[in-house]
Order: structure tokens, then sequence, then C-alpha cells
């Protein structure tokens, strides 16, 4: 999990039976690069509130293990936010797809 996307979100996701390594419990400065690359060696879903992974996916063909961008909304919004997405969309994310999801929409990039 990107450190940005942290705290709440990460506690809300150990309470649903998620497997959940934080970027601030290995390295708070890790590069992007290198939590990309760290994801895809685990085989994490990274949960961000962050576009800067899916311009490295798209622009830069990095390999990934599938992306949750959440629109930085207030925690209790995001949340919920959060929730939806999970439960809408685990199957994407499960097969590498980036879901981009904002309060008005969510979309789906498949790999």
């Amino acid at each position: 999990m990107d450190i940005n996307a942290s705290g709440v979100i990460a506690h809300l996701l150990v309470s649903l039976g998620h497997d959940v390594a934080e970027v601030s419990s290995k390295d708070p400065r890790m590069s992007d690069n290198d939590i990309l690359s760290w994801a895809v060696k685990e085989h994490r879903v990274i949960i961000t509130t962050d576009n800067d992974f899916e311009e490295m996916i798209w622009r830069q063909g990095m390999p990934h293990c599938g992306v949750l961008r959440l629109e930085n909304l207030p925690r209790h919004d995001r949340l919920i936010l959060l929730r939806d997405a999970l439960n809408y969309f685990s199957q994407d994310l499960e097969s590498g797809s980036i879901v981009i999801a904002q309060s008005t929409k969510f979309r789906v990039r498949k790999p």
C-alpha cells in the first residue's frame, strides 16, 4: 500500500481479512519505482490516491499486479469508496487491472 493511502484504510483492509503491507513500515522514503517493484515481487495490489503508478504502468510499460486509485476524499468518504471498489471490482484487481475509484464513477483498465 502506498504511503498516502495508509492508516485507517490499512486497518479496514486487515479487518476484512486482507494481507496488508504498508510502505511506511518498510521504508517511508521508497520511490514509486521501488514500491511498484516490491508490489510485483510480492504479488500485491497497490492502493493509493496518487496517479503516478498509472503513469508508470501505461507510459513506461512497467509490470504490476493491480492498482486501486482512490479519489482523495475526506477519510469517511474514502472508506466508503474503498468498500464499494472492493465489493464490485475485487476480481478485476486480482486479475491485475487498474481501478480508478471516484465518488461519481469507477473506471477499470484491464491488463
